[in-house]
């Protein structure tokens, strides 16, 4: 008996030691991040909660609409059921719809998610899907949305970002983990394989500019004041904002699908922050971005509190 009540009170040792470490190790980690990405975190503020993100759903992308402060997050679903829009707010009261897609179920990836005026925009596949905003605001929770047949254009379609004269439409390129394009341009920078293409906002049928853009992007931000902020990651790599000067993007002198081309090459500022960031939009002065590293499928994002859509202030 006394051998027992020996090892019963090792082993609660022993637990109680690999748990100290436990905590000890994670905090040192929480401590450790705001070191590692001082800058990311010193340009930082917390929006609201992430919706969705206990639910099975990958959040890919988010749009604001100031005018009905609503924010919106698309996205898809781990167990292959409809893919998700959440609707959400600074209150943090959020609901979501699923997507059909012309009446039938949808499981695209639903990636980058873009509002102007009156309309949403989402990218996927080469297309972009357009539907009335009004079918979001008025929704109620689990009610579904049909973001119809959608429009083809000129690239991947991996993300989205509008203003109100613009619809900016970007791919995702990474060849080594089979993410490939159709374009290869050039660059002071070496070769690109992945552009953004400029649409006036009702004419998705001939892109007005092209630019050529780096591997790994996965959201874009066109600032009033003349930026334009890329999102980049991919798997557990640091996440990186590279912001370029719109004003010194290169004219390259050559032409794509009738538009002009521009290289980002030469970025005025690089920020380093935590992995998987995703879409972008502009919110309240700040780049507003999220990332999916807290969702069930990749979990980890939990324990490092990356459960927030962010405004990041590049003008700092």
């Amino acid at each position: 008996m006394k051998i027992l009540k020996i090892v019963g009170k090792i082993a609660l040792i022993t637990l109680c030691a690999i748990l100290a470490l436990v905590l000890l190790v994670w905090g040192g980690l929480n401590i450790a991040k705001f070191i590692i990405y001082g800058e990311y975190y010193s340009i930082k503020a917390d929006i609201c909660i992430n919706p969705g993100l206990n639910d099975g759903f990958v959040c890919q992308g988010v749009a604001v609409s100031e005018e009905n402060e609503t924010i919106i997050v698309a996205g898809y679903m781990t167990d292959k059921s409809n893919s998700r829009i959440y609707i959400t707010n600074e209150k943090n009261e959020d609901r979501f719809v699923y997507l059909t897609r012309g009446g039938e179920k949808y499981t695209g990836h639903a990636g980058g998610v873009a509002i102007t005026g009156s309309n949403v925009y989402l990218a996927n596949g080469s297309k972009i899907y357009t539907f009335p905003l009004s079918e979001l605001l008025n929704a109620e929770n689990g009610d579904t949305v049909d973001i119809g047949e959608g429009t083809k254009v000129n690239n991947n379609a991996s993300f989205v970002f509008t203003n109100e004269e613009y619809l900016y439409v970007g791919e995702f390129s990474d060849t080594a983990n089979g993410y490939d394009t159709d374009h290869k341009i050039e660059t002071s920078d070496g070769e690109y394989l992945a552009i953004i293409t400029r649409y006036a906002i009702n004419d998705l049928s001939t892109p007005t500019k092209i630019y050529a853009v780096r591997d790994y992007v996965q959201g874009v931000c066109f600032t009033p004041d003349g930026q334009v902020v890329l999102s980049t990651s991919y798997g557990l790599n640091d996440s990186t904002y590279y912001v370029y000067d719109e004003a010194e993007a290169t004219d390259s002198g050559e032409m794509l699908d009738g538009a002009p081309v521009y290289h980002l090459t030469s970025p005025s500022r690089i920020v380093k922050g935590p992995a998987m960031s995703e879409d972008m939009d502009w919110y309240n002065g700040r780049v507003i971005t999220l990332s999916e590293s807290a969702s069930n499928k990749y979990i980890y994002g939990k324990f490092f509190f990356a459960n927030k859509i962010v405004g990041l202030d590049f003008s700092e």
